[in-house]
């Protein structure tokens, strides 16, 4: 399941809900302008791959206040929050493997 965070607001309770509970919390970070991200976003949407919670997504124009919250400047980026602990991804093989995505 792909959650579209569209606000700041939304984006801060599930960072909340992640920081605070033990509950796992996936972010991906895109730009509708990024390659990369548009196609794993495509593989998601599709089905294509083995999220066990649901993917979060995050917008670069939508809520830039996120990526300083995460401490992140590139996309496509994805932050897992576990145990109150933030753990990042930037190389996209990577990004793929952590999804389940098989690569195109």
């Amino acid at each position: 399941m792909i959650n579209y965070i569209k606000t700041e607001n939304s984006f801060n309770k599930v960072l909340k809900r992640g920081l605070k509970d033990s509950e796992k919390v996936s972010l991906f970070f895109t730009s509708p302008y990024d390659q990369a991200s548009r196609n794993i976003l495509s593989e998601v949407e599709k089905g294509n791959h083995k999220l066990e919670n649901s993917l979060n997504v995050v917008d670069s124009f939508e809520t830039p206040h996120a990526f300083v919250a995460c401490n992140t400047t590139q996309v496509p980026c994805l932050v897992f929050i576990r145990n109150k602990k933030k753990y990042t991804e930037y190389y996209v093989p990577f990004i793929y493997e952590k999804l389940g995505v098989t690569l195109p």
